[in-house]
């Protein structure tokens, strides 16, 4: 414990300590999201890479088997296309480090087919071309989808859709930060999914925990940012342990 009144001293102090090797994580507390990120995104003496930061919630669904990662809900408000390449890459990455081989990402919209007049569809369809090119790896991109045929295999094929990933999808790219933030809360909430949140794109993962988190969701995220500093620097996800018989 390190005794600091100060709110924003304190953010700078823990991003110090980053720099000083002392910590490879860093959870906010009791003070403002603001005040903490001014700190990590700072040109001098601050966290950032050449990567955009975006913040990538993780959902334990219930009668899902595998969790859903929802991006970006926290961190970009308006992302253009750029910013959604790396909001896309970092969902990627993040899966990965969970153990979802070559994750299949769907891309949100309203509709499922490319319209001018909903630029989100535009940013979907460029998404998806630019995954086949490599220019975004580790996943299977596909949109835009709608969210009933991104994770619902019955509506996909409802309307005709041929795809690796409609119906199937692990990670789901929103439209923009009001759009993600409703749909995580609207999955805790009301369809009583375990949710944890990650920041990545920092030089270590940041935890924004909300006040409104439980202990169980703030250990969640511990154990989201220990998994994605494993894989960071193995390359690999945490092996899962075989249950032992008797």
């Amino acid at each position: 414990l390190i005794d600091i009144e100060d709110e924003a001293a304190a953010a700078a102090k823990a991003v110090a300590m980053v720099h000083e090797g002392k910590v490879k994580a860093i959870m906010k507390g009791h003070l403002h999201t603001d005040d903490l990120l001014r700190h990590i995104v700072k040109r001098d003496g601050g966290l950032r890479t050449k990567r955009r930061i975006s913040h990538v919630f993780v959902m334990d669904i219930p009668g899902r088997a595998t969790p859903v990662l929802i991006s970006d809900a926290a961190i970009n408000i308006a992302p253009d296309l750029n910013t959604k390449v790396d909001i896309t890459q970092n969902a990627i990455d993040a899966a990965l480090s969970l153990g979802l081989p070559l994750p299949k990402v769907g891309v949100l919209s309203a509709i499922e087919t490319v319209n001018p007049a909903i630029p989100s569809s535009l940013d979907a369809a460029i998404l998806s071309k630019m995954a086949e090119r490599n220019q975004i790896r580790g996943g299977i991109v596909d949109g835009p989808l709608a969210m009933d045929n991104a994770i619902d295999v019955q509506a996909a094929r409802t309307k005709g859709i041929t795809s690796l990933v409609a119906g199937r999808a692990e990670v789901l790219i929103v439209p923009n930060l009001e759009s993600g933030n409703m749909l995580a809360k609207e999955l805790t909430f009301i369809a009583h999914a375990e949710a944890a949140g990650l920041v990545i794109g920092a030089k270590v993962p940041i935890m924004l925990t909300s006040r409104a988190d439980d202990s169980r969701a703030r250990l969640a995220s511990c154990a989201l940012a220990l998994l994605f500093n494993h894989w960071k620097a193995t390359g690999n996800p945490v092996e899962t342990l075989e249950p032992i018989e008797g």
